[in-house]
């Protein structure tokens, strides 16, 4: 299992998962086409997610070899239970994820999943939500005296994935 940790500072509450090869903002606007008043939303290359308090919040991206069992039964987080999830498919043709919301720089250019190109089964989950002061318990799974917290989980369910403009013929 590959794990990858960073830290976003949400625009307007809302931050972007996406593979830097393919357009955020096209991803962006057909997710928030669909988000509403819910926690995540899914473009065809990208989530979205919401942040409930203002500052920072830690991101965890998981590859899994295969699907995860129920939320919060992970090796790094047992127990530990989610405030929201949501799950979908990926196509990430390049390979690598991004976040333009990252504060570390190398986020940005996009990190190399190590199961290469290909469309993922996709699970994310928001910890922490709503925690008085934006500080959890010394106790919280599994992000304990942190922020906001979420986890992102691929699973490779295709070694195929097309970019939205892919399917158009010209």
């Amino acid at each position: 299992m590959f794990e990858y940790s960073f830290t976003v500072n949400p625009q307007y509450g809302l931050f972007t998962i996406f593979d830097p090869t393919c357009d955020e903002g096209e991803n962006f606007a057909a997710a928030h086409r669909t988000l509403g008043y819910g926690y995540f939303a899914w473009g065809p290359n990208a989530v979205v997610a919401r942040a409930m308090g203002a500052g920072t919040a830690s991101v965890v991206v998981e590859v899994r070899d295969d699907p995860p069992g129920p939320p919060g039964e992970t090796p790094s987080s047992p127990g530990g239970r989610p405030d929201g999830t949501a799950t979908a498919e990926l196509a990430l043709p390049g390979g690598r994820f991004s976040s333009i919301q990252a504060l570390e720089s190398a986020v940005h250019l996009g990190v190399d999943l190590p199961t290469g190109a290909g469309t993922y089964g996709a699970r994310i989950a928001a910890y922490n939500r709503g925690i008085s002061g934006g500080f959890a318990p010394e106790d919280a799974w599994p992000f304990p005296g942190r922020f906001e917290a979420f986890r992102l989980q691929l699973w490779k369910t295709s070694g195929e994935a097309s970019r939205p403009d892919d399917d158009v013929d010209g």
